[in-house]
């Protein structure tokens, strides 16, 4: 796909091109000013229209990037991950780096070195990974696995708020899995999937048979936990409803599931 011969609504050295289904490099020869913002703005809303909605934007030969064309690059990556997609920036000079970082577009965008670099991770980005354990019911666990999946979140470049808010919610889970299973319990798993768009938590513990009374009594455990001067950690369920987007709860006879749902913010 090339779109540089479309002078209506293209600078003079933008040029866009594909060599994937779904994906665009923009690569760009003059300086992001004032007067490119609409002929870019239309590149990227014409790759948008033909479902291109991964874009990566080639800056290696720019040496200039106006305050207000800064501006147009958030606005549109917003609209892309609205659509699914997202767009990168790369090839910048560590000039043209320092002074993005100054304008704290270090802080948005993470900087790739090559399109080939911000490629790579759009394959993630389109993609769900998942993965379970079986873990034994001890509190050292709870701070490996929380330790696990932040380190996996931070090389997937979350936001750091969002690594923040899922270290939070497996932590609650996983201790309660640790101080809500059975005695004869050995064990508790926990399932992850992670995508660009959420993350789904899945944590099972277990019990002997249960009867009623007993189910009613773990499930307000769950819901209302004591907190006192000696409570040594968060409040469970209502704290995890707080940071997530949705949270089931599933009491049987021989085991506890919870499911909690954490969506990506655009």
């Amino acid at each position: 796909m090339t779109l540089s011969n479309s002078a209506d609504f293209l600078l003079e050295g933008l040029t866009v091109s594909s060599t994937e289904p779904g994906l665009a490099v923009i690569s760009v020869a003059s300086a992001l000013d004032i007067p490119a913002i609409v002929p870019f703005r239309a590149a990227v809303d014409r790759c948008a229209e033909i479902g291109k909605v991964f874009v990566v934007v080639n800056l290696e030969t720019v040496n200039f990037i106006d305050s207000p064309f800064v501006g147009t690059l958030m606005g549109c990556r917003k609209m892309l991950q609205q659509r699914g997609g997202d767009l990168a920036i790369c090839a910048a000079s560590q000039f043209l780096q320092d002074r993005l970082s100054i304008m704290g577009l270090d802080r948005i965008f993470h900087f790739y070195t090559s399109p080939q670099t911000a490629i790579s991770d759009f394959h993630f980005l389109g993609s769900k990974e998942h993965f379970s354990l079986t873990l034994p019911l001890q509190r050292n666990c709870v701070t490996l696995l929380r330790r696990l999946i932040c380190s996996i979140l931070t090389k997937k470049n979350f936001k750091p708020k969002f690594i923040m808010h899922a270290e939070t919610i497996i932590d609650e889970l996983a201790n309660n899995a640790v101080d809500y299973s059975s005695p004869d319990s050995r064990d508790f798993t926990t399932s992850v999937s992670i995508s660009r768009k959420k993350i789904v938590i899945i944590v099972k513990n277990f019990h002997s048979k249960l009867e009623k009374s007993a189910m009613d009594a773990l499930f307000n455990k769950y819901q209302n936990p004591k907190i006192d001067a000696e409570s040594t950690r968060g409040r469970g369920i209502p704290l995890i409803k707080m940071l997530s987007n949705s949270v089931n709860l599933d009491i049987s006879k021989t085991e506890v599931i919870v499911q909690v749902t954490k969506i990506v913010e655009v």
